[in-house]
């Protein structure tokens, strides 16, 4: 019996060794939470660190499609012109077409006229 209660002192006594505060006042279970916060520190570091990465990537990104779709704006903008001034000159050609149908069904007229008074 001596002997179990020996070896149980001595375990006892090894256990609240190891629970006794350091020279600096902090126990193992503080300083075992405090390398847990300071580990989720450095993984928050690295996440926003991350983060800010991939907003650049996607900030660049985003400058490029509006530099295309500036381009592409431009680009239609010019068909559109071209398409605007087509139809501006189609519809000029179609009045000085409807001039001279009109000029030649007169002067069409005028022959029937000249021939019906002979």
């Amino acid at each position: 019996m001596k002997r179990i209660f020996v070896c149980s002192t001595l375990l006892a006594g090894c256990l609240l060794a190891g629970c006794n505060r350091a020279d600096d006042g902090v126990g193992p279970a503080q300083r075992a939470g405090k390398a847990v916060d300071d580990a989720g520190a450095r993984a928050q570091a690295r996440v926003d660190e991350a983060g800010a990465r991939v907003q650049d990537k996607i900030d660049q990104a985003n400058q490029k499609i509006e530099r295309i779709n500036d381009k592409v704006t431009d680009q239609v903008q010019a068909q559109v012109d071209k398409a605007d001034a087509a139809v501006r000159d189609a519809r000029e050609g179609a009045k000085e077409a409807t001039a001279q149908v009109g000029k030649k069904v007169e002067e069409a007229g005028e022959k029937l006229q000249e021939k019906a008074a002979k």
